[in-house]
């Protein structure tokens, strides 16, 4: 029995060490994305899917959606990235040509 608990023990703790570095990779992936001088985001949801029911195939994906942004023509943005770190689609799907239009518009 005591096997057992530690075979979990272990199981349980590098599982959690690969789910964490995979949430830190996507969160970097998702600041790439957004660029050097983001624009102010508003809230944000971090999820894990299971199955990301938006996209083909229905992937494993980190959801980072964010509400209330100031990118233009975008309320809602959404940024799906995979448990290794590539971009699978975002929300608005030309979200980088809005963030270059946005980041000329600002001041320097």
């Amino acid at each position: 029995m005591g096997r057992l608990f530690k075979l979990l023990f272990w199981v349980a703790f590098f599982g959690g060490l690969l789910l964490f570095g995979s949430y830190l990779g996507a969160r970097a992936r998702a600041g790439m994305v957004l660029g050097p001088r983001p624009p102010t985001m508003g809230s944000r949801h971090i999820a894990f899917l299971n199955r990301a029911a938006d996209l083909p195939n229905r992937p494993l994906a980190w959801v980072f959606t964010f509400t209330g942004t100031a990118v233009p023509g975008a309320h809602q943005v959404k940024i799906y990235i995979s448990p290794t770190g590539q971009v699978l689609a975002t929300v608005p799907r030309d979200l980088a040509a809005r963030l270059e239009a946005y980041e000329r518009t600002r001041l320097p």
